[in-house]
């Protein structure tokens, strides 16, 4: 009986074929596979019309020699696969005659530094002038930067300074140079009114038998030199409600559509002084805008000053006063 069932076996063996499809192949090509008690003979894929005329790889070596196929050049060996994948090698553990590194393969830890932006190199720490961008456009104030992209030269005053990146938008742009020329304003009363305070406060006050706001070393009353209590406080009010009613005309007529209309335009000039020509308008802004800046500067200066001295500006520097 066993004997009967070795035989039939056997003989199935040697006279069964039959063919399979790979999934791997399916839509591709068929592989037809006979089975014999001796060896396994694989016959080659069969092309279909998807892959007539197409590289094919073949990893297994499913294809014979003697194939169309192969005859054609259409197999792609492994040398010359395409390197799909990179790897990175930081601790150089792959030598300079490994496969990998040949083909390509092995990179480093980061990526390549390419420069975007113009690169100030006094000490020559980049290798190579290609990958300065010599084409971008450097600011005004601070030469070793590149200008921001929003300052574009276009508005009066604009050297190109916003080392921060403050202003990211139009909007925020266009409330920045309104809060600039407000304090620039301001700055410019408070740069005037602080030496002439000390001037002509005292002399004021005994005129009209009230006590002065100097003190005895003719500073002005400040955060820093104190004093700011003698002050009514119905002057604070005033001051307040003045400051409130400019800031609300100001921000309505930022709000407005009038298309003349920029930052710090309240259309206030009694004295007729606004020159009527574009290039007078020009002039006369930026004057404005760089008193503005310097009056800023100025008072910040004058309280310093005093703090530290302990006397008034017009005793620091008589030859003005």
């Amino acid at each position: 009986m066993k004997l009967s069932l070795a035989l039939l076996s056997s003989n199935f063996m040697a006279v069964s074929s039959f063919q399979i499809s790979s999934p791997s192949f399916v839509g591709r090509k068929s592989s037809i596979v006979r089975m014999s008690n001796n060896n396994i003979i694989v016959d080659a894929p069969m092309p279909t019309p998807d892959t007539e005329g197409k590289s094919l790889k073949d990893p297994m070596g499913l294809y014979s020699p003697d194939s169309e196929e192969r005859k054609d050049g259409r197999i792609q060996t492994d040398d010359e696969a395409e390197v799909s994948k990179s790897i990175y090698d930081p601790l150089g553990i792959y030598p300079n005659d490994s496969e990998e590194r040949q083909n390509g393969q092995i990179k480093d830890s980061e990526p390549d530094l390419k420069v975007i932006k113009a690169v100030i190199d006094p000490m020559n720490i980049y290798s190579s002038e290609e990958i300065i961008n010599n084409d971008a456009v450097m600011s005004e104030a601070l030469p070793f930067l590149t200008r921001p992209i929003m300052l574009d030269g276009s508005m009066v005053g604009d050297a190109g300074f916003d080392p921060l990146g403050f202003a990211q938008t139009e909007e925020d742009l266009m409330n920045y140079r309104e809060a600039e020329i407000k304090h620039g304003r301001l700055a410019m009363l408070a740069a005037a009114g602080w030496p002439l305070s000390e001037l002509f406060d005292k002399k004021i006050a005994l005129a009209l038998h009230m006590s002065p706001m100097v003190d005895a070393a003719d500073r002005a009353p400040s955060i820093l030199n104190g004093g700011l209590e003698k002050v009514n406080p119905f002057f604070w009010m005033a001051c307040l409600v003045g400051a409130s009613a400019i800031d609300v005309y100001g921000i309505s007529k930022s709000k407005s559509d009038d298309e003349s209309y920029f930052p710090g335009n309240l259309g206030f000039d009694p004295l007729g002084i606004y020159p009527k020509t574009e290039e007078g308008q020009q002039r006369m802004q930026l004057a404005e805008i760089k008193n503005g800046r310097l009056a800023m500067i100025s008072i910040v200066g004058f309280a310093i000053q005093e703090f530290v001295f302990k006397s008034g500006v017009i005793d620091q520097s008589p030859s003005f006063f």
